[in-house]
């Protein structure tokens, strides 16, 4: 009785494990190709519920001659009453002419990490052939020389495209560094700068606007002031003084035409700025005040005299003239 029990149980588990290694098809999809082409390997297996399928990884080539395109796929296709129904695939190809044997493959199946059963895909033979060959009419042909297409306008176009686009940058250049030389802009058009006298004043408004001595900032003020006067100079007199002293401008200075108040205005104006700047001397309010004021007193004065000059000039001019033509 016991006996009966142990072969009944074992039956039983042999049962289920045919159930499980249930392999429905294997086979290729050709048994003959040619070079080149390709076969598809696929299979079709039965999986009771609860059981996992795992497959030995294929070397590739697969046999020498025979490589693989691609690898098996699993794909779903059917579940029945617990029991699901797998397709396998795989492509194969072959560039070598023959007759190959492909072997078989091993499908392990596990319940947990405990292996139930296993499955063989059955081997294959597939025959790989090439184009026939008629020796009697076959004739070789020499190697034909390379052949030239002529150009086309779409190929040139960004050759002419880019060397236009060089000679406009050159040609800019070139214009850019002349009208510069020649103050005048890019285009050719002379660049309009505002008399000395005016581009003073406007300064010395602005400094006046900043407030820098009422915020304790008189060494920064009178260094403002004393560098709008040095410009002013060289636009004026054409004297270089910006990287002169204040001696030494006041020296250049001694022999134009300058009225004795404004020169001597001027004079202490630098003197006083001298001092702020080098001697660390603090100015008064009443210096601070009188410093733009006699700045722009200066600037008035010196360009009122070049424009009472520049009158007298055209006057003495006319006077000639008709002179002249008195004369005649």
């Amino acid at each position: 009785m016991k006996k009966f029990l142990v072969f009944s149980i074992l039956s039983f588990a042999v049962s289920l494990g045919a159930q499980a290694q249930e392999l429905l098809w294997s086979k290729f999809s050709g048994d003959t190709i040619l070079i080149g082409d390709q076969v598809e390997w696929s299979a079709g297996i039965n999986v009771p519920g609860g059981l996992t399928l795992w497959m030995d990884s294929i070397p590739n080539p697969i046999v020498p001659g025979v490589e693989l395109l691609k690898p098996f796929t699993v794909d779903t296709v059917s579940v029945k009453k617990k029991v699901t129904g797998i397709e396998l695939k795989a492509i194969l190809t072959s560039f070598d002419s023959g007759s190959y044997y492909i072997p078989r493959h091993v499908l392990y199946f596990y319940k947990g990490e405990d292996l139930v059963d296993t499955i063989v895909l059955k081997e294959h033979n597939l025959e790989v052939t090439t184009f026939p060959i008629d020796t009697a009419t076959y004739q070789m042909y020499d190697i034909k020389p390379q052949y030239r297409y002529p150009v086309t306008f779409y190929e040139l176009l960004p050759w002419i495209s880019g060397g236009a686009l060089l000679l406009l940058i050159i040609w800019f250049i070139i214009n850019f560094v002349k009208n510069r030389r020649e103050n005048k802009t890019l285009f050719g058009k002379p660049i309009v700068k505002d008399p000395p006298h005016i581009t003073a004043l406007r300064s010395l408004e602005k400094i006046r606007g900043e407030k820098l001595w009422q915020n304790n900032k008189q060494k920064q003020y009178y260094t403002a002031i004393t560098d709008t006067l040095r410009q002013y100079v060289e636009g004026r007199f054409h004297v270089q003084a910006m990287e002169r002293t204040s001696n030494e401008i006041l020296d250049s200075l001694s022999g134009e035409k300058i009225e004795p108040s404004g020169y001597e205005e001027l004079k202490e104006l630098f003197g006083t700025a001298d001092l702020v700047k080098f001697a660390k001397y603090t100015a008064s309010d009443e210096e601070n005040e009188r410093a733009i004021p006699a700045a722009v007193r200066f600037v008035n004065a010196t360009f009122m005299q070049e424009m009472e000059q520049e009158v007298r000039a055209g006057s003495t001019g006319s006077t000639n003239n008709k002179e002249v033509k008195g004369n005649g």
